[in-house]
């Protein structure tokens, strides 16, 4: 297969570079003596004292689609713990 833009041949989708971007809201929240969570999470102005905030992006990439994944999936277990 043949790009028309510039007249040489195409790499299969699979097999170009890819990038995954993870985004998050993170809430902190107290636990109470039952193991429950309290209903109020933690705000920005007390994340910024720690140097957060309640958002977070990971980027992974990839020389190819499997090896992106790959790495996606390896990232993911590593925060599940």
């Amino acid at each position: 297969m043949y790009s028309l833009e510039s007249g040489k041949p195409d790499i299969p989708r699979a097999s170009c570079p890819y990038h995954a971007t993870v985004t998050m809201k993170i809430d902190v929240r107290k636990m109470n003596n039952d193991g429950s969570l309290d209903h109020k999470v933690l705000g920005n102005d007390i994340l910024k004292k720690y140097g957060m905030t309640n958002k977070a992006q990971v980027c992974v990439s990839g020389p190819n689609q499997h090896e992106c994944i790959k790495k996606l999936l390896e990232m993911l277990e590593k925060l599940n713990g």
